[in-house]
């Protein structure tokens, strides 16, 4: 688990504490995904400094991001097919079955968005997984459908709690006008997730510096939000790419320790969103 957590250190100012309090930790069910962080954020919001500020929603940027990318992403499908049944124990890592029309349309109809005819190819490839530590993106699973619906709505739960701001955290993008700075955008729809509250997502309300459909990291810990690629096919392609050049770990090595059994070589890193980070040049994941 990457979150921050000190609960009853209250020093040092309310953004600090905010980002250290609120949102709880696996955004699994009702009480964990609410209850538990509107607890931690009214103990730090009942016993934080008197001296505490709101954040003012940040300035957008002009102009109107680039259109979403027409691909056809079948001929990545088809590398990721064929490395990950020459790489990985097919008893440990299981796909779903493919989601039919139905159930793409019922998720589009939730999320109150269309989404890029790519992520119709990807769930019609697979229903993404059921493991959450044998995940086929570097340790990550791929969400099902019914699980890509629980997480956008603990989400939307959760922008309630907060009185509709966003902004409540403090964050950043990267690059600089890429993204929204937002702690919550519900025009964010989660692809993976690494028990933590983290995930890896489209990105359909982007700035005007980025694309609609873009993939970024966010989530509890993503305080500084970070554009992966401009395009779904492009983020599996490069997936594809790092996983063939020999870029992977998939044994414990001894006196090593890590989140995933399956992980990047270079850098080392025991979670993938860190890992992508340093890969990309991009900033840490706190303000």
């Amino acid at each position: 688990m990457r979150c921050r957590r000190e609960v009853g250190t209250f020093a040092g100012g309310m953004d600090k504490d905010r980002r250290k309090l609120l949102v709880g930790a696996s955004l699994v069910g009702i009480a964990a995904l609410i209850v538990g962080p509107a607890f931690c954020s009214s103990l730090a919001l009942r016993e934080g400094p008197s001296d505490k500020k709101s954040n003012a929603a940040p300035k957008r940027p002009t102009g109107r991001p680039k259109p979403a990318l027409e691909e056809d992403i079948a001929p990545v499908l088809a590398r990721l097919d064929r490395w990950y049944a020459a790489h990985l124990p097919t008893d440990e890592y299981t796909f779903n079955l493919p989601a039919n029309d139905a159930a793409l349309d019922a998720l589009e109809r939730v999320v109150g968005v269309a989404m890029p005819s790519s992520w119709h190819q990807l769930y019609r490839w697979h229903d993404g997984e059921n493991d959450d530590r044998h995940g086929h993106i570097y340790g990550l699973p791929l969400l099902p459908l019914a699980e890509v619906e629980a997480q956008w709505r603990s989400w939307v739960k959760i922008l309630a709690y907060f009185k509709g701001d966003p902004y409540v955290i403090p964050g950043g993008g990267w690059p600089g006008g890429a993204v929204d700075p937002a702690y919550i955008n519900r025009r964010w729809i989660p692809l993976t997730h690494d028990g933590s509250g983290n995930h890896i997502g489209i990105d359909l309300d982007p700035w005007p510096g980025g694309r609609v459909g873009q993939i970024i990291l966010y989530g509890r810990d993503e305080e500084v939000k970070v554009v992966l690629a401009e395009s779904l096919g492009q983020f599996l392609g490069w997936i594809a790419d790092l996983l063939e050049s020999g870029n992977f770990r998939l044994k414990v090595e001894p006196g090593e320790a890590r989140l995933r059994a399956f992980a990047l070589r270079n850098p080392p890193s025991d979670h993938f969103h860190e890992g992508a980070r340093k890969l990309l040049g991009a900033p840490g994941p706190y303000a």
